[in-house]
């Protein structure tokens, strides 16, 4: 499948995507406004001590990190959430807390960051402190109070041991100074020996002091500390219009995208040349847009001469005389696989632009079980085909001039209740033979082919064989079978046209501008344009 054919079908399918991706849009828009704001709140713990640490072990932190996990863990328990509820007094079960909270740890640390969730702006914060207060709770530097005196006791030391040594700073300075002023050799040797003794003093107090720091702080990696409380959120973070809204729109149009080539994959109607050269091996030698209106109003060439759709039926002529450049054409019948594919038209409108270019043009409606010339043309069908064959009476007879010069139009007349032995009779044969020799062309409109055996019968007695497809409606079975029916009863088939071809095809979309740009409405012109030459 080419990019074209791809690009074709987004096309055709574009209204569907806009619409899938709007109402997608539009459904996303109002469930999220339905939903109430989620505030969030988080607070991080550290576990152990290594990062204060000059030189921390890499057991210290290994532990550390492993810890981490299983105080993530211990969050969702009872016990954390029973003591978060008690201390916020919150009117809810921990079952419900739970929803409400997660921790998880930091990759590659020994962080954990606690999150809570909440609609209420100024609890959520509260929430996520408390759990993360119940969880340093349980850390077992915690739970020694005898621990925690003793710390409290050595923490007054180390002030005391601070004053001291910043005293005797300040009485070493004012000794030094001294000393550079002394004018005996016993005074310089008293002050050198309190200045010794000073120091002495110093570095004893200084061994202290770091004995009792390494004591107070303990490195150790079964520790938990808050590193950091958590806050009132100033914004929701959900839910989150712009990114719902967005990704259903994104989703509806996927879907819409996804469903557009499942139908276009099941879907084995011809819709395109491509299609008719990949499914006959024929080529498309006309392309007729959509006609509106009844059948009366679908005679284009004659009633809009200047319109795309009458370019199009002259452009079919065209290739038509260049399908007969190695054989003459003289009998053309045109058909269809099926019912309802445009064949009458198209044989009524192809007779007009063989007629508008000079040739005597005769066009006879052979369908002898759904007539529809005389619809098209607005004559009666009192007498036509059928008297002709059985009466055996003088053709013109029943052959009637139409508004259009040059072109006569025989129609079925009577219906008889044996068209098929009717039609392959030779009376038929010397009829055709007639109507051949009393016109320059001969326009046959047939039963379709897969409806009854007269198509085949027919295509016996015509030069070539036109077979109509209406395109996007008419499955390749069918056409495939029809092909394989006229190739069996030894039918020349000059080519296919297309009909009602969709305005998006490029033919169309191209003659549509030169049209609109001429300037050429086509409303109201009768005869051929002055591009027409006689043959």
């Amino acid at each position: 499948m080419e990019l074209r054919h791809y690009l074709r079908i987004l096309r055709k399918w574009l209204w569907l995507i806009v619409l899938a991706g709007a109402l997608a849009g539009a459904a996303s828009f109002y469930a999220t406004s339905q939903l109430p704001n989620q505030y969030q709140a988080a607070a991080k713990i550290m576990v152990g001590e290594s990062y204060q640490s000059l030189n921390p072990t890499t057991g210290q932190m290994a532990t550390s990190s492993a810890l981490a996990l299983t105080y993530v863990q211990l969050v969702s328990t009872t016990e954390v959430l029973q003591g978060a509820i008690d201390e916020l007094q919150l009117n809810i079960s921990p079952r419900t807390l739970r929803d409400m909270v997660s921790a998880s740890q930091i990759e590659g640390t020994q962080i954990i960051t606690v999150r809570a969730t909440d609609t209420n702006q100024t609890r959520v914060a509260d929430i996520a402190n408390s759990i993360a207060d119940q969880l340093v709770k349980l850390g077992p530097a915690t739970s020694d109070s005898e621990l925690i005196k003793r710390r409290e006791f050595i923490q007054t030391q180390i002030d005391e041991l601070e004053n001291k040594i910043q005293e005797s700073g300040v009485q070493i300075e004012q000794l030094e100074n001294s000393l550079k002023t002394a004018t005996g050799v016993r005074e310089a040797a008293d002050k050198r020996a309190q200045l010794e003794q000073l120091r002495a003093q110093v570095t004893s107090w200084q061994q202290q002091y770091t004995q009792y720091v390494n004591y107070i702080t303990p490195q150790t990696p079964n520790r938990l500390s808050i590193l950091e409380r958590a806050e009132e959120p100033r914004l929701p973070f959900a839910p989150n219009m712009g990114l719902n809204v967005g990704l259903a729109i994104i989703v509806g149009i996927l879907l819409a995208v996804a469903v557009s080539f499942v139908i276009e994959y099941l879907d084995d109607t011809v819709k395109s040349k491509d299609d008719v050269t990949r499914v006959l091996a024929l080529s498309t030698i006309g392309e007729i847009g959509a006609l509106r209106g009844g059948k009366g109003d679908k005679l284009v060439t004659a009633n809009e001469p200047r319109s795309v759709n009458a370019e199009a039926y002259r452009i079919l002529r065209t290739n038509i005389s260049f399908s007969a450049i190695d054989k003459p054409l003289r009998a053309i019948m045109v058909t269809s696989a099926n019912q309802s594919e445009g064949k009458s038209i198209t044989a009524a409108n192809l007779a007009v632009t063989m007629a508008q270019a000079g040739y005597r043009t005769m066009l006879v409606d052979c369908d002898l079980r759904k007539p529809s010339q005389q619809k098209i043309f607005g004559v009666s069908n009192d007498t036509g085909l059928t008297n002709c064959l059985l009466s055996h009476a003088n053709l013109n007879s029943f052959a009637r001039p139409t508004r259009v010069e040059n072109l006569r139009l025989l129609t079925t007349g009577p219906l008889p209740p044996n068209p098929a032995e009717l039609l392959g009779s030779r009376s038929m044969s010397d009829l055709l033979a007639a109507l051949e020799a009393d016109s320059d062309i001969l326009i046959v409109d047939s039963p379709p082919v897969l409806a009854v055996a007269d198509a085949s019968i027919l295509a016996r007695a015509v030069d070539g064989t036109l077979l109509v497809i209406d395109s996007g409606q008419t499955r390749r079975d069918s056409i495939a079978r029809a092909k394989e029916n006229l190739e069996q009863a030894g039918a020349r088939i000059l080519g296919i046209v297309l009909n009602r071809v969709s305005r998006g095809n490029s033919y169309y979309s191209y003659n549509a501008k030169y049209f609109q740009n001429s300037g050429e409405s086509g409303k109201g012109h009768s005869g051929a344009p002055a591009s027409e030459t006689s043959h």
